[in-house]
């Protein structure tokens, strides 16, 4: 397993909370579904602490089984980014995606960001982070 290295400003802090976020080849937010938002990753800068969330429900038909959560995905040989690409190929079919979403904690809401990709989601939140701090500052 190649490990993620994600470019984030100095001084934000980060914390993976789920052991995937750290996997190169599972990028997508289909290996963070489960049933309600699951928190992937927490950063930090200063007081202001931003949580990157897994959200939405994932269907896929695919060898005549559903799949819904990421435990699923393996079992049905998925195993990575690239797996996941070849679905339709195989004859599966898409219903449903699942998608990251960023809650600010200060303000208690969601931002009403929308990612696909875990290290997009991190790397977009750490840069906010530093830019709200500045802005706040002028």
């Amino acid at each position: 397993m190649r490990k993620m290295k994600y470019k984030l400003p100095r001084g934000v802090k980060l914390e993976i909370d789920d052991y995937d976020a750290e996997r190169k080849d599972r990028q997508d937010s289909a290996f963070y579904t489960w049933g309600d938002s699951h928190r992937v990753a927490t950063l930090t800068y200063q007081e202001r602490e931003y949580y990157v969330e897994c959200v939405g429900e994932m269907r896929i038909i695919y060898k005549g089984d559903v799949l819904r959560y990421c435990d699923r995905l393996i079992k049905a040989g998925i195993k990575n980014d690239k797996d996941l690409a070849k679905i339709e190929e195989s004859g599966g079919e898409w219903i449903n995606n699942s998608w990251f979403e960023v809650y600010d904690e200060s303000s208690g809401e969601y931002t009403g960001e929308v990612y696909h990709e875990v290290k997009d989601a991190i790397e977009t939140v750490a840069n906010w982070i530093i830019a709200e701090k500045e802005e706040a500052n002028v």
